[in-house]
């Protein structure tokens, strides 16, 4: 009887044993709750741009890479419309381009930067797209815009880089059929 209980007790401390080893590689299995989508400070998003920028093989992700930390001017006010860059842009503050705020000289300065990147997004997206400006247009209209629940419709008209450059897409300003290739301006006549 005496060697039945200790069998007994023997199997339940193995027992025991095999329950605790599970439960401790649970546990370390586990992974803690993934915290929100961490922002990009604003240091390392003006890193990004001027190495974009200073790259010729990132100049289209120049064009296209927005801060989106929504409050670019820390007065915990998201979606505002605010003055940015050198050249005291309006940009909502749910995209904050690069173009924006770190310009890149050998791009051009103002809004010939802008027009740019406009025709360097458009040439990509055209060649992707076969030729087709619809298409192309969908595309540079998704890269360059802003949230619904911010607008530049309130901006005066000579001050709104969005309209004056990017509002109407891919259009004449680029063409596949220009001698430079696709999405190159076409040169003046002679």
């Amino acid at each position: 009887m005496r060697a039945q209980v200790t069998l007994e007790t023997i199997i339940m401390l193995v027992v025991l044993l095999v329950l605790a080893g599970v439960m401790i590689t649970l546990i370390l299995n586990i992974k803690p709750p993934t915290s929100p989508q961490k922002f990009m400070s604003k240091q390392e998003f003006l890193s990004k741009c001027e190495s974009y920028c200073n790259d010729p093989d990132k100049v289209v992700e120049y064009c296209r890479l927005y801060w989106d930390g929504n409050d670019w001017n820390e007065n915990k006010i998201p979606y505002e419309n605010i003055t940015v860059g050198a050249y005291n842009w309006y940009a909502c503050e749910d995209r904050i381009y690069c173009f924006l705020v770190k310009p890149c000289d050998r791009l051009g300065s103002g809004l010939d930067l802008l027009k740019k990147c406009k025709d360097i997004l458009c040439g990509v997206y055209l060649d992707k797209y076969g030729g087709d400006v619809n298409l192309a247009t969908l595309s540079l209209l998704r890269d360059i815009g802003f949230s619904k629940k911010c607008s530049l419709s309130s901006v005066p008209p000579e001050e709104n880089w969005y309209d004056k450059v990017f509002k109407n897409g891919c259009e004449a300003s680029t063409s596949p059929e220009s001698p430079g290739g696709p999405g190159t301006p076409p040169s003046p006549p002679k």
